[in-house]
């Protein structure tokens, strides 16, 4: 985690500290499985719903790291900007470089099919897919490995 990083964004009110809070960060990221699971079973009939969910499996994923380490969103427009920005700075060491750049693409092409009624490509879908088992998985990793007793 970059700390120099984190100390920006909470200079720049991007994030704020709250009391840590492993246990619900752990529900989060079960919720972010449950995503992808619900995700994987209807891509083939709705993309783009699919894709949506894979993409808030990739959001809740980061949240839940965020709380665990005692952080949250800071307040004002621009919340999913503020997480990708989280996830630059504290998921870096996780070696998922091409994941978290493209979770900002995915998070641009949310925004077109959520508020432009764009239809997501199912190739898009697939892609999305496989990002959003990526990280899920690397912030449980990273979450089990700094559980604390």
């Amino acid at each position: 985690m970059s700390e120099e990083d984190i100390k920006e964004l909470l200079a720049t009110g991007s994030i704020r500290r709250v009391p840590r809070d492993h246990h619900t960060a752990l529900q989060e990221l079960e919720a972010a499985r449950q995503h992808v699971r619900a995700a994987e079973m209807i891509q083939e009939i709705d993309p783009t719903l699919a894709f949506t969910a894979f993409y808030d499996a990739m959001r809740k994923s980061i949240s839940a790291h965020m709380r665990s380490n005692g952080y949250r969103v800071g307040k004002g427009p621009g919340a999913h900007t503020k997480t990708v920005a989280y996830a630059r700075a504290a998921l870096d060491q996780l070696e998922i470089e091409e994941t978290l750049e493209e979770f900002d693409a995915l998070r641009l092409l949310r925004n077109q099919g959520e508020y432009e009624a764009l239809f997501i490509d199912p190739n898009e879908t697939k892609q999305a897919r496989e990002h959003a088992r990526l990280l899920v998985t690397a912030v449980t990793d990273d979450l089990q490995g700094s559980a604390t007793p």
